[in-house]
């Protein structure tokens, strides 16, 4: 994901949008299907509902009252190796 330059100069948005640089989507609900436990994301099947660089949100399956998580990947990685949760 390309991160555009403008982004940081936007005071349109919140701070953490605009200084941190997410780089992934994943589905975290759809709406009409089951939701999980998971107090922070699903760690489980990636290669369904990470969404890819190249898709649209309509061909990733997107659609009304889908809840998407935006991070960093290499974030996200670190807690999959260590998934501990700490309040």
């Amino acid at each position: 994901m390309v991160r555009r330059p403008d982004i940081p100069l936007r005071t349109s948005l919140l701070p953490p949008f605009r200084n941190y640089k997410y780089d992934k989507l994943k589905i975290v609900h759809q709406a009409h299907k089951s939701k999980t436990n998971e107090l922070v994301l699903s760690l489980e099947d990636d290669d369904r509902l990470l969404l890819k660089e190249d898709s649209t949100l309509k061909a990733a399956g997107i659609a009304n009252e889908t809840e998407i998580a935006f991070f960093r990947e290499e974030d996200y990685k670190n807690y999959k190796a260590n998934p501990i949760s700490s309040w």
